[in-house]
């Protein structure tokens, strides 16, 4: 199975008052923390299988977030797709990831998001083989009775998800379809906070 892992990393970072994805945390940018180890995991996945099954697809508006991610483009780690409609919504930064998908020929694409720092490499290894392995059509993380990122999407759903418009996500989908999304349980909330404001860090 063919997945390609959309790191979306392109919002505008309204509630946060400027550029969250850049701002640094701990001495590194916060958009790189949830990116290393996703890069770490398709790495380690190719190594084992001799073979690329996932693969690491960045979609950004921000012309700084490229030229960093360069040298890892010019080494194989991932991919990077520039999404300048991006600003404009949630749905154009899905639209251009799962365009890129369909040019991979995915089988599936899993959406994770670059303000999510406190993810797990395992907590994200353990709910892309979960998925895989049920072969599931949808999916999703829950924690606490609520579901949230990172998502699952099967192809049959590619063409729903190029639907969506303006800041409309692929929760939406998501809750179309509610009777065929997969669950994956993470008991610790903390690993699922987005960090949307500056007081959340």
């Amino acid at each position: 199975m063919r997945v390609t892992i959309l790191y979306l990393a392109a919002g505008n970072s309204r509630r946060f008052g400027e550029n969250k994805l850049l701002y640094p945390v701990n001495g590194k940018k916060l958009y790189r923390y949830s990116l290393e180890r996703m890069a770490a995991l398709a790495e380690k996945r190719q190594e084992r299988l001799a073979v690329v099954t996932w693969e690491l697809l960045v979609v950004t508006q921000y012309e700084r977030i490229l030229e960093e991610l360069a040298p890892l483009v010019k080494a194989g780690r991932l991919q990077t797709m520039f999404s300048p409609d991006s600003e404009k919504g949630i749905s154009y930064t899905i639209r251009a990831g799962i365009e890129a998908a369909e040019k991979q020929n995915a089988d599936a694409c899993a959406c994770f998001v670059a303000d999510q720092p406190y993810l797990k490499e395992e907590t994200a290894e353990r709910f892309l083989e979960s998925m895989e392995r049920q072969k599931a059509p949808l999916g999703c993380v829950f924690c606490g009775g609520e579901s949230g990122n990172p998502a699952w999407f099967s192809k049959p759903y590619f063409s729903e998800l190029k639907e969506l418009s303006g800041d409309r996500g692929g929760k939406k989908v998501l809750k179309r379809h509610w009777e065929s999304v997969i669950p994956f349980r993470v008991e610790a909330a903390w690993e699922l906070k987005d960090l949307d404001r500056k007081e959340d860090l």
